[in-house]
């Protein structure tokens, strides 16, 4: 499992971990909760934390991305 935290456009996030190949699984509050049917949940949450730094339109809302 793969959390998203974000207080802002969780839309957006949604949208881009799907791309990624996340299954979405819930929303609850604040936190996005993704199946990850790759496996390897910690080098999945950082590899899309860094690629999401580097766009901009990502990078200026506050967000976490963690394995669970």
């Amino acid at each position: 499992m793969i959390v998203i935290n974000t207080p802002l456009r969780a839309d957006i996030f949604q949208k881009a971990a799907e791309e990624e190949g996340l299954i979405f699984v819930k929303k609850t509050g604040m936190k996005l909760i993704f199946e990850n049917p790759q496996g390897e949940d910690a080098k999945k949450a950082e590899a899309l934390k860094k690629k999401w730094k580097g766009n901009k339109d990502l990078a200026a809302i506050y967000f976490q991305v963690l394995p669970q």
